[in-house]
């Protein structure tokens, strides 16, 4: 059985890295990827480069570990509007607009999503990919489920629109990173949520609002 002191030992140890995964974050959307180095992130966190090898082995163990904490924040959202509703449009505009609010409250992730750094290394894209699929295939059930009920038009292909789903979010936080965060995301994916729901739905579900 582990001590009281292991236990504390545990828990400020997942708190030092939780810390260092959102310094990570941090400085890559000032200064992008290739900025990011075990001393910049040991500055950011106040601690010594030591230390920061005590929680991670390497740079790369630090990109793994922040790749899968993004990838649990997905997860994450996806659950919560899931248990929030059983309506299929207003769980897709939720969840549009969860992850939107991710990207906006954490610019660094969007930098790493088109990074080098992801595309070159087979097991960070894996990570990604996995959550990406897992994804996929609930909102197609989503938009099934959409068409069975009348409220989503029957005539559009659930896969192709899932796809166009989530390009709608990657193409505009690669447009508002490039742009250097100066425009409000969340005031742009709300446009663009509201012509994507015309697009996809019957007339009469077109009015729904997140609550």
């Amino acid at each position: 059985m582990p001590t009281v002191a292991k236990t504390i030992g545990k828990v400020k140890g997942d708190v030092r890295r939780d810390q260092i995964m959102r310094a990570t974050l941090k400085i890559i959307a000032r200064k992008g990827v290739s900025s990011l180095t075990t001393a910049a992130l040991a500055r950011e966190v106040g601690m010594s480069e030591a230390n920061l090898y005590r929680h991670f082995r390497n740079k790369d163990d630090i990109f793994m570990a922040t790749i899968t904490q993004v990838r649990e924040m997905i997860q994450e959202n996806l659950k919560k509007v899931l248990a929030g509703s059983t309506d299929p449009v207003l769980i897709l505009k939720r969840f549009f607009a969860l992850q939107v609010q991710l990207m906006e409250e954490n610019g660094g992730i969007t930098r790493l999503m088109f990074s080098e750094e992801l595309h070159v290394h087979q097991h960070l894209r894996e990570k990604i990919l996995d959550t990406m699929y897992t994804v996929s295939e609930k909102l197609a059930s989503l938009l099934k489920d959409g068409q069975k009920a009348g409220v989503i038009r029957k005539d559009i292909d659930t896969v192709t629109t899932v796809l166009m789903f989530m390009a709608m979010i990657q193409g505009l936080a690669f447009r508002w990173s490039l742009g250097g965060f100066s425009f409000s995301l969340g005031k742009e994916a709300a446009k663009t949520w509201k012509n994507f729901e015309k697009l996809i739905t019957i007339k009469k579900t077109a009015s729904r609002r997140i609550a």
